[in-house]
């Protein structure tokens, strides 16, 4: 028997991480693997997850008290140290990045306890395959050096990758666990540049195994002549820069008077009114073009947006990206992508099956690429590379079952 830890922020709690829903089942599929869900959060029901499985809350226990302990001990620790020299060094040192590095080392340390108990009632660990390549990751890296877990992998994605998502472009504490890991599973070769580049990840302990989503027969429609409908996707934050897919959509209405244009965007989060009222106050007057905002959709519905109504293209204009999965989900149903080419979008987005804009566009560019993917003479072939980018790239079955074979099988030696 393979004992296997999976280390999540609240998975199988809500909310967040709906893309593990499509890799669980396939650790189902190994009657050698002992797999227990380690949430850091754990808040109301749980979802359901597969038969044998088990979840573990020690994560969440004795938080408060054991947080202050751990502030106090991570104060003399070198671990903090290190921290804020690094800090100096990069001339990023202030009252914000020292505290941050303060309270993200006192969360290894109370991790790294709370897995250590964990391993001394049930045992320990052969893989902790943390789902993020932070605390939870680095905590099991200290474990490890105590003797108790024998392999640690990790995935990253996006936010815990690409230090401009943070705060004063500060990623604390990866640089010093960068080497401590068996194995990073990264999801496109501009990841894997990047870990080498700026934290000094080995290149034999990367590894390229995308995520993946399900793939079937079903397709989404493209509009009748003199339509166009454009759908985007994403969290209403900041970094999303949805401010510019409403510029890029007036100057497309406008230079199609002929096209009646509908945008649907599909997304909650904190700038979720604002980005309304931009669009209202933008758009209002051009009769041509409506819009809707569908808020929060849940990860298992989103899909079916592509479906239940025929869709043209998908937009994104975000400045910082992983490899995303809404745009593998549009793509799987023929619908081509529009994208800026920034963090790994060019691993899934072509000028052959959408458009791969420059990293920052501006609302001409989105115009003309949604017009080329939209009304191009190439419309169809770009449907049908998109599709088939996903059944070659980003099949959820085959990369999800050689994800799970490929951890396993450092388990088993």
């Amino acid at each position: 028997m393979i004992r296997i830890v999976i280390l999540t922020n609240a998975y199988p709690y809500l909310p967040g991480e709906q893309f593990i829903d499509d890799e669980i089942g396939f650790w189902a599929e190994h009657a050698e693997a002992h797999v227990t869900l380690m949430p850091a959060v754990a808040h109301g029901v749980p979802r359901d997850i597969p038969a044998g499985m088990a979840i573990d809350t020690t994560f969440t226990s004795g938080r408060l008290l054991g947080r202050l302990v751990a502030v106090l001990a991570a104060l003399f620790d070198r671990m903090f140290r290190n921290e804020l020299a690094h800090l100096w060094r990069t001339r990023k040192l202030g009252w914000r990045t020292g505290l941050r590095a303060l309270l993200h080392s006192s969360k290894v340390l109370q991790q790294a306890g709370q897995l250590m108990r964990y391993t001394e009632k049930n045992g320990d660990i052969d893989v902790a395959y943390c789902y993020w390549n932070d605390t939870q990751s680095y905590a099991a890296i200290l474990a490890k050096a105590r003797g108790r877990v024998r392999r640690v992998v990790s995935r990253v994605h996006g936010v815990d990758l690409y230090e401009p998502r943070r705060y004063r472009e500060y990623m604390p504490l990866k640089r010093q666990f960068i080497r401590g890991y068996d194995r990073i599973f990264v999801l496109s070769l501009h990841a894997a540049a990047y870990m080498q580049a700026t934290y000094g990840a080995l290149p034999e302990k990367l590894e390229l195994i995308p995520l993946g989503v399900p793939f079937d027969d079903l397709l989404s429609q493209p509009s009748p002549a003199g339509c166009v409908h454009v759908v985007s996707v994403s969290f209403c934050l900041p970094v999303k820069r949805l401010g510019r897919i409403v510029d890029g959509l007036a100057m497309f209405a406008r230079d199609n008077p002929g096209v009646a244009v509908k945008w649907t965007h599909v997304g909650g989060g904190p700038l979720l009114e604002e980005t309304r009222s931009l669009a209202q106050r933008k758009l209002d007057g051009i009769t041509n073009l409506s819009f809707e905002f569908r808020g929060y959709v849940p990860h298992e519905h989103v899909r079916r947006v592509f479906l239940e109504v025929p869709v043209d293209v998908l937009v994104n204009t975000s400045e910082s990206e992983g490899t995303p999965v809404s745009m593998m989900e549009a793509m799987s149903t023929g619908v081509p992508v529009v994208a800026p080419d920034v963090g790994g979008i060019s691993y899934v987005v072509s000028d052959r099956c959408g458009a791969l804009m420059s990293g920052s566009p501006d609302g001409r560019e989105i115009s003309k690429a949604i017009a080329r993917v939209a009304l191009g003479e190439e419309r169809d072939d770009l449907r049908a590379n998109a599709r088939q980018v996903i059944e070659k790239r980003f099949d959820a079955s085959r990369n999800y079952r050689d994800f799970v074979s490929n951890v396993l099988s450092m388990g088993a030696t």
